[in-house]
């Protein structure tokens, strides 16, 4: 009887980790082919493979877009982890009891001092993928960044009827101007 018993228990107990095992097995191939979430690695160099593809980059310009890519991108992701968190230390003081002002505008300050960054380095990258262009790619350079930058949105939003800024913004990335907006 007793050998029953232990028998019965190690039926019980294997097909109690069978059941596991296979949960563990479904929840892998879950995550292999139905996660969502890409690595940040990954949208890197996907996004990289666009530029390249939109832009027709040769092996040489493509390479030298990569090796300035990692080293911006580290920044870039560094400043907004920075800006991050000011912003919650912004909401934690302006949610306490008495916030203080002279906190509140170092904050604030912080803040656009990352905001400032964040441009900076968005130039410096719109700069060093323009220097290994062409003429002709470096239209097709500028009409990407202006929709990347989603500055058609912000002319939404802008509360001017007839805004000269939006024939400026509407001729960036057109043939025959130059970057600038000036006719070639």
């Amino acid at each position: 009887m007793l050998m029953t018993r232990y028998a019965r228990f190690i039926r019980w107990l294997n097909l109690v980790l069978l059941v596991v095992n296979l949960a563990a097995f479904a929840t892998i191939l879950f995550i292999i082919f139905f996660d969502g979430d890409e690595t940040e690695q990954a949208r890197d160099i996907r996004s990289l493979r666009f530029l390249r593809e939109q832009l027709d980059l040769t092996d040489e310009q493509y390479h030298e877009v990569v090796q300035l890519s990692d080293r911006t991108f580290r920044r870039y992701n560094y400043t907004l982890d920075l800006l991050c968190d000011a912003n919650i230390s912004l909401l934690e003081e302006l949610a306490s009891q008495e916030p203080d002002e002279v906190q509140l505008d170092r904050m604030t300050r912080r803040i656009g001092t990352m905001h400032t960054n964040l441009k900076n380095l968005t130039v410096e990258y719109f700069q060093h993928v323009r220097s290994v262009c062409s003429e002709e790619q470096i239209t097709l350079l500028a009409s990407l960044f202006k929709e990347i930058m989603q500055l058609e949105k912000q002319c939404e939003q802008c509360n001017r009827v007839e805004c000269p800024r939006q024939e400026r913004l509407n001729q960036i990335g057109m043939p025959g101007v130059s970057v600038s907006g000036h006719l070639n």
